[in-house]
């Protein structure tokens, strides 16, 4: 039972590095990079740093764009609590400015306390709707995440305070949540993005989740 909670522990604090919003690039065709840096609340406080580059996607026929970014707690900031991911961007439908936008990504994360170090590998899928221009965008937005590797090793605090016989060991149904929001993003002078998303989270059980709702800012650079 102990070992459950802090299964569950690890991973409502690694499910926090994922910061999931981007700048969107894939409309410009004038450019087909973008540096980016991020602060959000998800809900503990966190900085991100990421690169997006367009490819063209010629049996789809479209352009998509393809990222990778780090993620770290801002009051921690080093590896031991930090999230690495790959993931990208794709338009699936489209009327002329109106856009359903499909994000896929993947995740390693890290996570260190006192009690345990906690490592998980996860995916991710957000849908978007919503009106995208060429200078500025606004979209609602549905998102669900899922720990579906975990490895969690006890420190030697926790087994000599709490539980000797405590396992290490890789756990699988480490769980997930769902999030749904609004994001909004304007480009200024034809270079600099800055993005603000707005989330309000539960568990894929449809539990309350450990804050009431997230918030990010990004900024990037085009190029």
């Amino acid at each position: 039972m102990k070992t459950i909670k802090l299964i569950l522990a690890s991973s409502l604090m690694i499910i926090s590095l994922l910061l999931s919003a981007q700048p969107i690039i894939f409309n410009d065709s004038t450019i087909q990079n973008s540096i980016y840096t991020r602060a959000g609340i998800e809900p503990a406080s966190m900085i991100g740093f990421g690169y997006q580059r367009n490819v063209n996607a010629n049996f789809l026929r479209q352009t998509i764009t393809l990222y990778a970014e780090c993620n770290f707690a801002a009051f921690k900031f080093n590896w031991d609590n930090s999230e690495l991911k790959i993931g990208a961007i794709t338009p699936i439908y489209q009327i002329k400015s109106f856009k359903i936008i499909n994000n896929f990504n993947l995740s390693l994360g890290s996570v260190v306390t006192q009690n345990f170090e906690s490592k998980k590998f996860a995916f991710a899928n957000e849908i978007a709707f919503g009106i995208y221009k060429q200078k500025w965008h606004l979209a609602l937005t549905a998102e669900y995440e899922k720990i579906y590797l975990n490895y969690l090793a006890h420190s030697d605090f926790y087994k000599t305070t709490y539980y000797e016989d405590a396992v290490d060991g890789w756990y699988t149904g480490a769980g997930g949540m769902f999030q749904v929001g609004i994001e909004v993003g304007k480009t200024f002078y034809q270079k600099f993005d800055v993005n603000l998303e707005l989330k309000m989270p539960v568990t894929e059980k449809f539990n309350a989740y450990l804050s009431p709702g997230h918030a990010n800012l990004i900024i990037g650079y085009r190029f």
